[in-house]
């Protein structure tokens, strides 16, 4: 019961306001292509939908360039949204749009240019080729929206316009599948139709997320001329691993089509086929949990604060297992029905697709986790271990499962494999990591932090504070901890005095809404000054806005105390959550 009733931090808060919106954006992509599936087969027939599943191999370039850009684009506003200088932050938003319209521009041109060309590249049969080419033209329409839609989505996000992004996905969804069935039965544009209604559902999520952007806050602001190759080549480090997993799990797809093939024939195949999109579903939490732990580094990296970092990992893992527990176990118990979208209950092939299905399933704890580690490492810059995990995770320790497991289960080594192969590459990466660190916690290990960033070093402090009184002991702890880390009493007594003030503030009025609020206080030495950092998950405050108002009432002098005492203050909405900034002088 303790678990249950243990207060949630604002990290473990955060994590889960994104989530949500992370899963739900899956969702509606992964229906939307499936409901495209249906209203092609029903509408247009089996060729067409032959000719669909060749060009959407070209289409998986946009997709890819999404992804990209998505996660690219995340981290580098995360890393910036805590930035005071507003011309960076500006600067970062600029170049991200910029880069997401050139891209898109030649992929436009690539697209209507040459889709016999790049039909034929995919192995289109010849009486399928116009069909494929005119959906690729069709879906070309919308690639520059779409991809400026990804930037817009994540600079969304980071604004704390997370319904807002929601409604965007659902819109989407919405929007193409009616498009669908409207050019399937009334409109008549054939194939080409089915493309444009993409492309115009992607143009109509990108002007909701451009009435939000016009309508919000504006944390950033687009500068035609502020482009940076600095944010252009971060935004490439921060998503090129997106590209690089599609292209391994391609590879991997490959070879288990092949192996399985070969081995056990078509019949086989087909079955792994259906059960694995059934699993597609199942695997939007995990990919959800990956960009998220993504965005969230981006942002608690840049101030270098391990305490949060340390935090939002073990949340990541928590939920992780809770959540696909739950989802295994529904997934188990209603295998029958869920398959029967693919195969009838009289096919001879229906009760090894059940089994297929709900040893798939097992494999999604591990997955998620693995996402989780690789979302860090890539906002870390820790390429060589992101490259090294995929790498192994992906080709090697699922591939090895795949052949020892099928020799000693037979075919049921094809359902296990994913696994066994997930596990696999987790227990590997952490052995081998706490062996390189000698360290006896998983997390510690995968995380690698420098020892400067955690709480545990002497020049950091980390508190969470729920109440009043919390806030009054954790000044009386700020000041020790300056006065044991060389503080003068003069700058011991500031801290103090500014944790206590801003912090009764923040209770004051951001928890006049009665819900339960959190608010994580961290202090750091660096050298000649000191940061003291304030994030919490309350109403909108912003302390620094009473430094210049012109109240002779009185409310506010004790900010208007503090804020003489230190060299800078500022503060954003980031996320969702408020985060204010000071810094002081180290004086003797």
């Amino acid at each position: 019961m303790a678990f249950l009733k243990k207060k949630q931090d604002t990290v473990e808060k955060l994590f889960l306001s994104l989530i949500g919106v992370q899963m739900l954006s899956f969702i509606s992509l992964i229906i939307s292509n499936v409901i495209d599936a249906i209203a092609i087969k029903r509408c247009l027939g089996t060729d067409a939908l032959a000719a669909y599943s060749f060009s959407n191999t070209v289409i998986s370039i946009e997709m890819a360039a999404f992804g990209f850009l998505m996660q690219g684009v995340s981290v580098l506003l995360s890393r910036n949204a805590g930035e005071p200088d507003e011309k960076k932050r500006n600067s970062a938003f600029s170049t991200a749009i910029l880069l997401a319209l050139t891209v898109g521009i030649v992929l436009t041109v690539m697209f209507l240019g040459t889709s016999y060309l790049m039909s034929d590249l995919v192995g289109t049969p010849a009486h399928l080729r116009d069909l494929a080419a005119s959906y690729i033209r069709g879906n070309a329409l919308g690639i520059i929206p779409y991809l400026l839609f990804a930037v817009f989505s994540a600079s969304t996000i980071i604004e704390g316009g997370k319904r807002q992004l929601m409604l965007s996905f659902i819109v989407m969804a919405a929007t193409d599948i009616v498009l669908d069935f409207l050019n399937g039965y009334v409109l008549d544009f054939g194939i080409w139709g089915m493309g444009a209604a993409t492309a115009v559902s992607e143009l109509v999520a990108f002007a909701v997320v451009i009435v939000f952007y016009l309508r919000g806050r504006k944390l950033f602001r687009f500068v035609p001329g502020l482009f940076h190759k600095i944010h252009a080549k971060n935004t490439f480090e921060y998503g090129y691993m997106y590209v690089v997993k599609q292209l391994m799990l391609t590879v991997l797809g490959y070879i288990y089509n092949n192996y399985i093939t070969i081995k056990y024939g078509s019949d086989v195949l087909a079955i792994y086929a259906a059960a694995f999109s059934a699993l597609s579903l199942l695997q939007c939490l995990s990919s959800a949990v990956g960009n998220t732990v993504s965005t969230l580094t981006g942002f608690y990296a840049k101030e270098e604060d391990g305490t949060s970092l340390k935090s939002m990992m073990r949340v990541a893992v928590k939920y992780s297992a809770i959540i696909n527990s739950v989802i295994i176990i529904v997934s188990i118990t209603a295998a029958g029905p869920i398959m029967r979208m693919f195969n009838k209950t009289s096919d001879a092939h229906f009760v090894i697709a059940v089994e297929a299905f709900r040893l798939f399933s097992l494999s999604i704890v591990f997955r998620s986790i693995n996402m989780a580690i690789r979302g860090y490492y890539q906002s870390m810059k820790m390429h060589l271990h992101n490259m090294l995990f995929t790498f192994v995770e992906t080709l090697v320790c699922e591939v090895l499962s795949l052949i020892v497991l099928c020799e000693v289960f037979g075919m049921s080594g094809i359902w296990l494999s994913f696994v066994a192969g997930e596990m696999l590459a987790l227990v590997l990466l952490t052995l081998v990591l706490m062996i390189r660190t000698k360290v006896k916690k998983c997390i510690d290990a995968w995380m690698l932090l420098p020892p400067t960033w955690c709480s545990e070093h002497v020049k950091r402090f980390a508190s969470t504070c729920h109440s009043s009184d919390e806030i009054m002991a954790c000044s009386e702890a700020v000041k020790e901890f300056c006065h044991k880390t060389g503080g003068s009493v003069r700058t011991s007594n500031a801290l103090s005095l500014a944790v206590e003030e801003i912090g009764k503030n923040i209770v004051q009025y951001g928890f006049i809404d009665r819900k339960s609020h959190s608010i994580d206080i961290r202090a750091k030495r660096n050298e000649g000054s000191w940061m003291l950092i304030f994030h919490d998950d309350c109403l909108g405050f912003d302390p620094t806005k009473y430094l210049i108002s012109t109240d002779t009432t009185g409310k506010h002098n004790g900010i208007r105390l503090v804020s003489g005492l230190f060299s800078e203050m500022t503060y954003t909405n980031a996320l969702g959550i408020n985060n204010l900034f000071i810094q002081m002088n180290d004086e003797k």
